[in-house]
């Protein structure tokens, strides 16, 4: 399904990409922990850096690394269909579950948000994430997004190609961990 990090764990995965994400003082909340909010665009930011960015076509000349993903991602390749799409395709949030395990406290160092490709429907994906240290010492939050493919001339969602669904499906593993089961 891909590879492995090197010495790199998550303890609730196997086999994941990796998004090492830096954590601003204005993600906090007025507990001194990362805001459940934030936690969601954590897994935004991640989720655009691994799979590649749904505005690619019209992102700024700049953006670092091959379809503005940067170079803080390593282990298991995921297609980047999303970025290849984004001409005639958009990518829209249709459910999000997520569980908050144990609040985040801020740090100058990154967090890791490992992710997994967990189901591949005919016009959709599911990405699982553990929001976790980089050590793997301490899962903070699991979460599931099923991310729909919109035809933009259409205005209607599409079906994945045989070319997106296959390349998809070669990475797809395990789904997260969630406590309590989205269906």
């Amino acid at each position: 399904m891909g590879f492995m990090h090197s010495g790199t764990t998550d303890p609730l995965l196997d086999e994941f990409t990796r998004v090492l994400l830096e954590l601003r003082w204005g993600d906090m909340d007025a507990y001194g922990h990362v805001n459940n909010v934030t936690q969601l665009r954590l897994l935004e930011e991640a989720r655009v850096r691994a799979l590649g960015s749904p505005t690619h076509s019209s992102d700024a000349a700049n953006t670092p690394g091959r379809y503005g993903v940067s170079e803080t991602v390593s282990g298991v390749e995921i297609p980047k269909i999303f970025a290849d799409a984004s001409s005639t395709t958009e990518l829209l949030v249709a459910s999000h579950a997520i569980e908050y395990r144990a609040p985040i406290p801020y740090r100058t160092g990154p967090i890791a948000v490992d992710l997994v490709i967990s189901e591949v429907g005919p016009a959709s994906v599911t990405a699982g994430y553990v929001i976790c240290e980089p050590d793997g010492s301490q899962a903070y939050t699991v979460a599931e997004t099923v991310i729909v493919f919109i035809d933009t001339a259409k205005g209607r969602p599409r079906r994945l190609t045989q070319e997106e669904t296959a390349a998809m499906e070669s990475v797809a593993g395990r789904a997260v961990p969630l406590r309590r089961s989205r269906r």
